[in-house]
């Protein structure tokens, strides 16, 4: 059961995935906007300054959106990694070897974790 959200991709897949999904999501903002852009500046049925102001705002608005949906794949992971870190620090009080508050409880973090690590790894010599 400890091992069993591991192989799965972690505690929240779903919202993994949605982060990734986002984050795919502002590439594809960027390149339509680009592509929008691009038709503003030569197919666009006004004149030539009304092209470039169309232009401009095409950017602009791409530029937004895509920093937008960034901010929300980044908000995601943020709210993963808080839980993980607060699950953390609550085995390490819980753990027996004194209070989570004292400065000289040294808890054993590595055999708390759920994940192995790169590193953790290399030191097992897997």
């Amino acid at each position: 059961m400890h091992r069993a959200h591991v192989k799965s991709g972690g505690r929240y897949p779903v919202l993994r995935a949605r982060g990734i999904l986002s984050m795919v999501g502002a590439l594809g903002i960027v390149i339509l906007g680009l592509y929008w852009t691009g038709w503003s500046l030569f197919a666009a049925p006004a004149n030539m300054s009304e092209r470039i102001a169309l232009a401009s705002g095409v950017l602009v608005v791409t530029f937004i959106f895509s920093v937008a949906v960034l901010a929300f794949a980044e908000l995601i992971k943020l709210m993963i990694d808080v839980e993980h870190n607060t699950r953390m620090a609550s085995m390490g009080g819980a753990a027996g070897n004194g209070s989570a508050l004292s400065p000289d409880a040294r808890a054993n973090r590595m055999a708390e974790m759920d994940e192995e690590s790169a590193e953790a790894a290399l030191l097992r010599g897997h």
